[in-house]
């Protein structure tokens, strides 16, 4: 066995990549091998695998299909998710809740800010009005009090 620490951190990433396509490899030769003696097992015993489990014969899927989805399927494009919370501060800021938290909405919590506040400015810049959060109450104008009832 070969002493690692005689790698080169790219030589190592290239060895980890390599086993872990070595794997995926072996795992997908192991389940069709495993099928393939199933079904054989099953039909020895004059049944089908697909009537043992007690599913039709489409949904049983070749091994080589089941399992990680291919690079193909993992790369295509899908739309994006609607933001969960948006930084009402800049409202071209937003976030899904999804992943890593943006720095924005870290600095937000740290500074005792609610994360229901970002989820209302979400609301707000989804529905497209996005003037409606400019306004501070400072700067927003009095409401005219109605003449008393004499």
């Amino acid at each position: 066995m070969t002493n690692l620490a005689d790698y080169s951190l790219p030589q190592l990433k290239q060895l980890q990549t390599r086993i872990t396509k070595e794997i995926e490899k072996r795992e997908i030769d192991t389940k069709a091998s495993l099928l393939k003696r199933l079904r054989k097992l099953a039909q020895e015993e004059g049944i089908s695998l697909e009537d043992l489990l007690g599913r039709d014969a489409g949904t049983i899927a070749p091994a080589a299909k089941r399992g990680r989805p291919t690079a193909k399927s993992v790369s295509a494009k899908t739309e994006p998710l609607p933001a969960k919370y948006c930084n009402p501060n800049n409202l071209e800021q937003s976030w899904s809740g999804r992943g890593r938290k943006p720095g924005w909405f870290e600095a937000w919590v740290a500074n005792g800010g609610s994360t229901t506040a970002l989820e209302n400015a979400a609301t707000v810049a989804n529905k497209g009005r996005r003037g409606a959060l400019a306004i501070t109450p400072a700067a927003a104008e009095p409401v005219p009090k109605a003449p008393a009832a004499a």
